[in-house]
């Protein structure tokens, strides 16, 4: 009976965890600190930033910009989530980014502008692709690229343990390259959900893949089974929210947030977005998180094994001639 009992509490205590996890995540989504590029003189920019922070303060962080080519060069390149053009009455949006930021940015400048009786037209910079036009396709790409990663580490300890390093690092590339092409080219020719960029596509995914698939690899070569449990729940139950999901990651607690982005789901999304939808701008922070993570399992799985636990040696029987 006491192990029904530790059972059902085990497994309420896992449910609770998932629960809490993304709930406490996503359950109240506003803005922190949105970066958006205004196109008007330092003192205009001033008297926005007040009015916008009457609203809701520290929601949106607005900077300087000299021209609106300028303005819309940052937004392509990541700098920036919004431009806002007061003289032109433009707000100049990028949902590729994240749809509900850019509905979040949208509907706080509109209310802002009308709030003043003036009207304001919104422009997409980057919009969503047609197979993904809820803008959600890209973290569940993500997932479907740590799954394998993990299942690969751990079937490889079973389906061959006696592989040294090179053989198991050989492996986790070849089964990594194999699943992230193959998910590049459902999401790519498929579907049409994460279009256009299949080589940088099938690289990148090849990269998230590998940094789970070495990371798992190296925890379980370390602390056993329970080292696989440990990477489960660090990369699904936690980093998937605290990457912010589809949501993204000024859109949820920021103490969340500040953990999204050194656990690898985070930065996985990110250079898979910013591959395919903006030309690969701003991928070194996100590929170097993966890098380090994936470091880091190289090392954890280049150090010794566990030794096995001294056991009784039964003295062989002589066979009679």
């Amino acid at each position: 009976m006491g192990k029904i009992i530790g059972l059902v509490v085990g497994v309420t205590l896992l449910g609770m965890l998932f629960a809490g996890s993304f709930l406490g995540a996503f359950h109240q989504p506003e803005p922190h600190g949105v970066p958006v590029a205004v196109v008007a003189p330092g003192e205009q920019v001033a008297q926005l930033q007040a009015g916008i922070d009457q609203r809701k303060e520290g929601a949106f962080a607005l900077s300087e910009y000299t021209t609106a080519d300028v303005a819309r060069a940052a937004l392509l390149d990541r700098e920036v989530d919004a431009v806002l053009v007061p003289q032109e009455g433009k707000l100049i949006v990028a949902s590729a980014g994240g749809r509900t930021g850019a509905t979040i940015i949208t509907s706080a400048f509109q209310a802002a502008a009308q709030a003043q009786g003036r009207p304001l037209r919104v422009e997409d910079a980057a919009p969503l692709p047609p197979g993904d036009s809820g803008g959600i396709s890209g973290m569940f790409y993500v997932l479907a690229l740590v799954l394998p990663g993990i299942a690969l580490a751990v079937l490889m300890f079973q389906v061959a343990p006696g592989l040294g390093l090179g053989g198991r690092l050989g492996v986790l590339a070849a089964g990594s390259l194999v699943a992230g092409a193959g998910n590049a080219w459902l999401a790519d020719t498929v579907f049409g959900a994460l279009p256009g960029r299949f080589g940088w596509l099938v690289l990148v995914s090849w990269g998230i893949s590998l940094a789970i698939g070495l990371v798992v690899a190296g925890l379980r070569k370390l602390l056993g089974v329970p080292g696989v449990g440990v990477a489960a729940l660090l990369f699904i139950p936690i980093g998937l929210p605290a990457s912010g999901g589809p949501l993204g990651a000024r859109y949820i607690p920021e103490w969340y947030a500040a953990v999204g982005q050194i656990l690898p789901l985070g930065p996985a999304a990110e250079a898979v977005r910013n591959t395919v939808f903006f030309d690969g701008a701003a991928l070194w922070t996100p590929v170097g998180v993966l890098a380090l993570w994936g470091l880091l399992g190289l090392v954890l799985l280049a150090l010794p094994g566990r030794r096995p636990q001294p056991g009784v040696v039964v003295p062989r029987t002589p066979v009679a001639a």
